[in-house]
C-alpha cells in the first residue's frame, strides 16, 4: 500500500509539472499573435471590407482590424520577421489570453498601470497621450474648466481603465457628481451620452478628436486642474508575458526603429480614417 501511495504522489507531482508548465513565446512558428478589442478607436476598430491598410482577422470570418495599434503591429510583426496574426478578444480577457498563450501581444491601446505589472511586462511607449473630458455640445459642462465647474454631473467610464479611475476622481474632486456603472466599450458610453443617461465621459484627446470629428453632437475640453496621475497613465504600451523576456527585448528593439514623426502619422490617419460611431 504504501508502495502505491508513493507511486502515486509521484505521478501527481509530475502530472502537475507538465500542468503547469509555464507558457511562452514559440518563435519556431514564425507567427506572432496580437490580442485587441477592435473598438476602441482610433487605436483599433473593426471593418467588413478589406483595404490596402486594414488586416485580417484571425477569429472572426470576413472581418479586418484598422488603426494606430493595427499599423503599429504591423511593422513590429514586420522588423522581427513573423507573420502577423491578429485576434479579437473583449478588453477584460485581454491579460487573461496573454497569460494563457492564446495571444503573444496585446497592442491594444493599454496603459502599462502598477496593477498590471503585477500580472505581465510591458514594452517602451509607443503612443504618449493627454487625458480630456467627452461631453454633448449643448451640455451645461461644455464650457467647464475646473473640478467644481463638474458639480452635479453624472460621470460615465469604461470599466477597468485608466477612463473609469479618472470619473472617479472627478465625482471626489468635485460635489454632487454621480459615478455611473462603467461600461465595457468607448461606443457604449458615446451612446449612452448622447441619449442623456449620462453627462460625461473621460478619454484620450486621440479617441476624443476622432469622436468630435464624426459627431457634431459632441465636443471635448481640457481642465485648467489636473488629474491626479501617474507617468503610466498618459502612455500606452505592449503587453507581453513575464516569462517572455527576449521578446520584450526585441519588441523594444523594433519600436525604437519607428520614429515620432512615423507615430504622429500613423495616428494623423487612423483618426481621419475611422468609422462614425453608432
Amino acid at each position: 500500500m504504501k508502495k502505491l501511495l508513493t507511486l502515486f504522489l509521484i505521478a501527481f507531482c509530475l502530472f502537475s509539472l507538465v500542468g503547469c508548465k509555464e507558457v511562452t513565446f514559440d518563435e519556431s512558428k514564425g507567427t506572432i499573435v496580437v490580442g485587441l478589442e477592435c473598438d476602441y478607436a482610433p487605436f483599433n476598430w473593426l471593418e467588413t471590407t478589406k483595404t490596402d491598410t486594414n488586416y485580417p482577422i484571425d477569429n472572426v470570418s470576413g472581418a479586418y482590424a484598422e488603426g494606430y495599434d493595427v499599423q503599429m503591429a504591423k511593422l513590429i510583426a514586420e522588423e522581427l520577421g513573423y507573420k502577423l496574426v491578429l485576434v479579437r478578444t473583449v478588453w477584460e480577457g485581454l491579460i487573461e489570453a496573454l497569460d494563457a498563450g492564446t495571444i503573444d501581444l496585446i497592442i491594444a491601446g493599454m496603459s502599462p498601470t502598477e496593477d498590471r505589472k503585477l500580472s505581465i511586462n510591458f514594452s517602451d511607449a509607443y503612443y504618449e497621450t493627454k487625458h480630456v473630458i467627452l461631453t454633448k455640445t449643448t451640455s451645461k459642462y461644455a464650457n467647464a474648466k475646473t473640478f467644481a465647474d463638474l458639480a452635479g454631473a453624472n460621470v460615465l467610464g469604461q470599466k477597468g481603465t485608466t477612463y473609469d479611475a479618472l470619473a472617479s476622481q472627478i465625482v471626489q474632486k468635485s460635489t454632487n457628481c454621480t459615478h455611473l456603472t462603467p461600461l465595457s466599450s468607448v461606443p457604449l458610453i458615446v451612446n449612452a451620452i448622447n441619449s442623456g443617461v449620462a453627462d460625461l465621459t473621460v478619454l484620450e484627446e486621440p479617441v476624443a478628436q476622432g469622436l468630435v470629428a464624426r459627431d457634431s453632437l459632441l465636443t471635448y475640453f481640457k481642465l485648467n486642474d489636473e488629474f491626479d496621475l501617474a507617468e503610466s497613465d498618459t502612455i500606452v504600451s505592449i503587453g507581453l508575458r513575464k516569462a517572455d523576456t527576449k521578446l520584450l527585448e526585441k519588441v523594444n528593439d523594433a519600436l525604437a526603429k519607428i520614429t515620432k514623426e512615423q507615430r504622429n502619422t500613423l495616428m494623423l490617419a487612423a483618426i481621419n480614417n475611422q468609422p462614425v460611431e453608432e
